[in-house]
């Protein structure tokens, strides 16, 4: 059986507590936690689509990560040709 809501932890006020809990309970008696992923990664996935949203997003992922602001290509040993 799925976990029942908990709007003390979540603290999302209302109407959207109750919004989340009924649709939960209308999906199948969805977990509330699956219903979130799936709404946060669609929102995310639709936000993203913005150019300027995906630059902040990957730069932000980037400084996480410590990743280079750049790639760097890498070749085989010997090959002077880069492909």
């Amino acid at each position: 059986m799925p976990r029942i809501y908990n709007d003390s932890k979540l603290k999302l006020g209302e109407p959207l507590a109750t919004k989340l809990r009924d649709f939960c309970k209308a999906n199948y008696n969805a977990a509330t936690l699956e219903i979130i992923r799936e709404a946060l990664n669609e929102h995310i996935d639709q936000r993203l689509k913005n150019p300027e949203m995906k630059e902040r997003y990957e730069a932000a992922r980037r400084a996480r990560l410590k990743l280079p602001d750049r790639v760097v290509a890498l070749i085989k040993k010997g090959d002077s040709s880069g492909n």
